[in-house]
């Protein structure tokens, strides 16, 4: 009996040692599984974090293309000369960027100022004289015939004549020809030009006298022969 008892004992006491390793057994299982989802919790929040503090790569929008600025092209115009006509039917030209005459004169001397107006005043007591004046030159004339014409170059006034032979000018006329005299030109740089130019008015006007009494004959002859016709 005693026997039987102690084996009795011994199968209750291996149960309750089986039984405990049983209980223990299922706690270290659920620790353990626990733990694992503890660590894949703190797993999941360390990710959140580093996704928050992950910095964020903002795309810069494209540069645009720098608007370029109308290239200007800057281009001479050039002047178109201003055209003069005379009475005599001569065309001259005169660039419109030129210093006037009246800008020349006053850049001249006192001594040179005193020739120019010298002679302006003897061609304008020219009976029947006529002024022609532009930005080019100042001129004199008494029909179609030039007293005087005078520009100013370089400083220097210059005086234009024409003066003819009247034989020849006569000849001319009288056959109709048609002749282009190229004029005479005194520079005024000292009194003997200045008194030369003097007498060159004298020599043209004595010219134009002369003209008008060879054109007064000729009308006289005309008459003449006419009146002996009738």
């Amino acid at each position: 009996m005693e026997t039987l008892f102690m084996i009795f004992m011994i199968f209750v006491t291996c149960m309750v040692i089986f039984a405990v390793m049983v209980v223990v057994r299922d706690i270290v299982k659920e620790s353990y599984a626990n733990k694992r989802a503890q660590t894949a919790e703190e797993v999941k929040v360390v990710e959140k974090i580093v996704e928050v503090e992950k910095p964020v790569v903002v795309e810069a929008p494209a540069q645009e293309e720098p608007v370029k600025e109308p290239v200007i092209e800057e281009v001479a115009v050039a002047v178109e000369p201003e055209v003069e006509a005379e009475d005599d039917g001569k065309i001259s030209f005169s660039a419109g960027n030129q210093q006037t005459l009246d800008e020349k004169y006053l850049e001249l001397s006192a001594q040179a100022k005193s020739w120019y107006d010298e002679l302006v005043k003897i061609a304008n007591l020219v009976e029947g004289s006529k002024r022609i004046k532009n930005a080019r030159y100042e001129e004199y004339k008494v029909g179609n015939s030039r007293v005087i014409r005078l520009t100013i170059k370089r400083g220097i006034i210059q005086t234009e004549f024409v003066l003819h032979n009247s034989d020849f000018k006569n000849f001319v006329n009288e056959n109709k020809i048609s002749v282009k005299q190229s004029a005479t030109v005194i520079k005024l740089v000292d009194e003997a030009s200045f008194e030369a130019a003097k007498n060159s008015i004298s020599i043209v006007l004595e010219q134009i006298a002369e003209e008008k009494e060879y054109k007064k004959q000729l009308a006289r002859e005309k008459r003449r022969a006419k009146n002996k016709k009738d």
